[in-house]
């Protein structure tokens, strides 16, 4: 690559001299050089040309000299490097000169060796600045996209449709329109997940966004705004009865089934629309009204497309209050816990217990973890949240193995969500515990579901790190994902815990009977312990026994039971005295 500089000296024979001295690299094509004879000339030919790399000037010139020249360097290219060539060495000149952005200063008469080690040590210099430059332009350029662009699709994200929102709402309200959102989302995409694979499930949404753009809905902008979810923005909407004419554009050109690698997938699409002019004052409380019309679609059925309404509001009200009070419940301490027995299904013996949590709201009285748990992991709380239940659950199982030193192979199982599993803060945490409460990491078994361990490559990493603390890793309701078998043999698991959805109708439908079996032998090839979860019924129990199943837990044992009770029970039984039925504290 040629370096080129721009040589400034008033002295003629200057010219002849550079390109006598470096011939050789003029005629490599490494140098090329230009020249001007003062500040004037040289600043013209540094604005009509951006590409040099460097210049020679000397200080005393007519019309500009060269310490002013310094001075409008960076505004033409910060990265420019500038080297005086100057019979006036004194000090007040050098410091002017370096003050003003000289790379050095050489005085003349010059050592011509002086000069080819500073020509290449600056060209060097910048090159390496222009190399971090673009560097860098390049970086703030992935940012900002990352920042405000869908990888997978390409189209605008949440937060450029709110930042687009926000400095067009003002001119829109003042012009008399109106502005609408159309929140969609598709049905079937987790099935699509779940069932063909991460790949796949993006393709669709590839198609999605592909069929929205084409589908001319004179749409303001169209952004993906969730996993599964996109907003449509609509400007110069004068009625409800225009969106839903883009709802059903939308619904009619979603219908024809995506072709994803051969396999045919039909899959619809709920919306919510929500008009400004519902008591808005933010671009969010729009999007959030609309989400709270497309949750109200979903209810309804595939394919409905709903417009908000003030009953909807008062709903979406009462979920931010929910998330308000699941705040506060964390910092006042409103959650205890729950301990459901695992027993073994060979010998009826306790071998431990799962730790659940449990929300006493101080008006609606118990709120159900199907409630709050979704809204914990929608706004991050589930990492607090599961840090005090692991924290809570720890402490009690230390109490207990001292209080009844017979069971000091007592374990305890911790449901970790796949935010907490990620957290930088798990790890320093869990030894602590462990440390603190002088517990054997193999006493504890954390639970995590197969779709967090599925869908992370980054889990191996973070599941060997738990390994060497000796602590069990469970995958919890297995058989419900998209398992990758040959992925799964290569994680450090100990236990599949069977879903209760396949459980509970072992005895009339003998599908699901074969599936248990199906997944017992998964286990039992893998050399994984089994234990089965929503165990009611005394039938059930003897199928699981002769399917091979190492353990289970549910009602036909014991409902989840609060600390007093679960003392009670480990004090009512020895570990080694063999129950099969309820005698114990209920």
């Amino acid at each position: 690559m040629t370096s080129k500089i721009l040589v400034i000296d008033d002295e003629p024979l200057l010219e002849y001299v550079i390109r006598q001295l470096f011939r050789h690299q003029i005629s490599a094509q490494e140098f090329e050089f230009d020249f001007a004879i003062n500040g004037v000339q040289a600043l013209d030919k540094l604005q009509a040309n951006s590409s040099f790399d460097l210049v020679l000037t000397d200080i005393s010139m007519p019309e500009m000299d060269g310490l002013t020249l310094l001075e409008k360097l960076p505004a033409i290219d910060p990265t420019l490097k500038a080297v005086v060539i100057s019979a006036y060495g004194d000090m007040p000149n050098i410091r002017t000169a370096m003050n003003r952005g000289a790379f050095d200063f050489l005085t003349k008469p010059i050592d011509f060796d002086d000069l080819k080690i500073t020509i290449n040590k600056t060209l060097e210099f910048v090159r390496f600045a222009r190399e971090k430059e673009q560097q860098l332009v390049t970086a703030n350029r992935q940012i900002h996209y990352q920042a405000f662009y869908d990888e997978i699709t390409g189209f605008p994200n949440r937060n450029f449709l709110l930042k687009q929102m926000r400095s067009g709402m003002n001119s829109i309200r003042e012009s008399g329109q109106l502005e609408a959102i159309l929140f969609l989302t598709i049905n079937r995409y987790q099935i699509v997940k779940y069932s063909l694979g991460h790949a796949r499930a993006e393709q669709l949404l590839v198609e999605v966004a592909r069929r929205l753009e084409a589908g001319n809905l004179n749409a303001n902008l169209v952004a993906r705004v969730g996993e599964d979810a996109f907003a449509i923005w609509l400007i110069n909407i004068t009625n409800s009865q225009l969106a839903l004419d883009v709802a059903e554009s939308i619904r009619q050109a979603l219908e024809m089934p995506s072709n994803l690698n051969g396999t045919a997938v039909f899959s619809s699409v709920s919306i919510g629309i929500a008009l400004d002019g519902i008591g808005t004052k933010d671009p969010e409380d729009l999007l959030r009204a609309a989400d709270a019309a497309r949750y109200e679609a979903v209810v309804r059925g595939a394919g409905s497309a709903v417009v908000f309404n003030v009953d909807m509001q008062s709903r979406a009200l009462e979920q931010l209050q929910l998330e308000t009070d699941l705040q506060n419940a964390i910092n006042l301490q409103q959650f205890y816990l729950n301990y459901q027995p695992i027993v073994s299904c060979a010998t009826g013996q306790l071998i431990g217990f799962e730790a659940l949590a449990r929300w006493r709201h101080p008006s609606r009285g118990l709120v159900s973890p199907s409630e709050f748990i979704p809204v914990a992991e929608r706004t991050g709380l589930i990492v607090a949240l599961g840090e005090w239940v692991l924290s809570e659950a720890v402490a009690c199982l230390s109490k207990w193995h001292l209080q009844f030193p017979d069971y000091l192979s007592l374990n305890m199982s911790v449901n970790l969500s796949g935010i907490q599993l990620f957290s930088p803060n798990l790890l320093p945490l869990l030894d602590s515990l462990l440390q603190g409460y002088n517990l054997r990491g193999e006493c504890l078994k954390l639970e995590i579901t197969e779709s967090v361990l599925m869908e992370n490559a980054e889990a191996a990493g973070v599941l060997k790190s738990l390994k060497n603390r000796r602590v069990k890793i469970c995958l919890d309701d297995f058989g419900t994902g998209y398992s990758n078998l040959s992925y799964l043999q290569l994680l450090p698991i100990d236990t599949l815990k069977i879903d209760r959805s396949f459980v509970c109708c072992m005895e009339e439908m003998g599908k699901n009977l074969a599936l248990v079996g199906a997944i017992l032998n998964i286990a039992n090839s893998l050399e994984l312990e089994a234990i089965a979860e929503g165990v009611e019924t005394q039938e059930q129990l003897i199928m699981l026994r002769s399917l091979g199943c190492n353990s289970y837990q549910g009602y036909f044992f014991s409902r989840p039971l609060d600390e007093e009770k679960a003392v009670a029970l480990l004090r009512a039984i020895s570990p080694d005295r063999v129950t099969f039925a309820s005698e114990h504290i209920t």
